[in-house]
């Protein structure tokens, strides 16, 4: 049986939990953060609950939550789920209707391909039916989160393996689930925050130690061509680390330098 933790409580996951009244059902109106956990410890714990608290704050959503006490809960239910060694966690923060804040955690096992670099590439494209916008929640991981869910059904229906989601002044924003980043003349390029991308954790980490490794990072407009004419894309998020795309279109891609980023940086995530 799989365990869930709502409002602290540790209950079956099959166990009604809200009414018709929820604010996250009716609205969108709250935050999520996608979470691994590996060998019974939150990767990168201390950024996932700056951007958790962050966000709340922009939302104004009033909390009492604390890292100390979220980040127990967590292992608690990876234990009661038997997943403490590598799991899947998704803490979701939501306004409940008397304005204070609700939580619900999901705890799942893994797949082992989440540890490990992917042999195989991914192909992927644009997500054409659908812009993001550039305003002050661009950045958060709501519960509004359409654009990315349809981008993701795309995907599927057609055979691929992501898409990409664009800004309402086409430039490129992230994918369906990961950050996005492009390398041309040994030199690496992301979308900018203010081009309306999720803040993500893996992005933040990948980017500051990349830094201390001395490559060159670009943060700013990406568009199709700068797809076209890049060398290696790769894709980020808390879960998959890094896992390096061959094809956009008709366009193939190497992955020599990703490969060798993947390995400096994959025993600094797990330490």
């Amino acid at each position: 049986m799989n365990f869930v933790c709502f409002n602290g409580e540790i209950i079956s996951a099959d166990q009604p939990i809200f009414t018709a009244r929820n604010r996250s059902f009716k609205y969108g109106d709250g935050v999520f953060e996608t979470i691994k956990v590996y060998n019974g410890k939150v990767l990168l714990a201390a950024l996932h609950f700056e951007r958790l608290f962050t966000s709340l704050q922009l939302l104004k959503i009033e909390h009492e939550l604390d890292q100390a006490y979220l980040t127990q809960t967590i292992i608690e239910l990876c234990e009661k789920n038997a997943c403490s060694n590598s799991a899947r966690v998704r803490l979701a923060v939501y306004r409940e209707e008397n304005g204070n804040a609700g939580f619900i955690v999901e705890a799942i096992p893994l797949f082992d391909q989440a540890n490990s670099w992917n042999e195989k590439s991914l192909a992927i494209d644009l997500y054409p039916f659908a812009r993001k916008s550039k305003d002050a929640f661009a950045n958060l991981k709501t519960a509004n989160f359409l654009p990315y869910v349809l981008a993701g059904l795309y995907a599927k229906e057609n055979s691929l393996d992501d898409c990409i989601v664009l800004n309402s002044d086409n430039y490129v924003c992230d994918s369906s689930k990961a950050n996005i980043f492009l390398i041309r003349d040994k030199e690496i390029f992301t979308p900018a925050l203010h081009q309306g991308c999720v803040n993500g954790v893996m992005r933040r980490f990948l980017i500051d130690e990349l830094k201390k490794l001395n490559y060159k990072i670009h943060q700013e407009e990406i568009t199709e061509d700068d797809l076209l004419n890049a060398e290696e894309v790769f894709l980020t998020n808390a879960i998959i680390c890094m896992r390096w795309v061959g094809s956009f279109r008709k366009k193939n891609y190497v992955n020599s330098i990703s490969s060798i980023i993947y390995s400096q940086l994959l025993s600094k995530i797990y330490l």
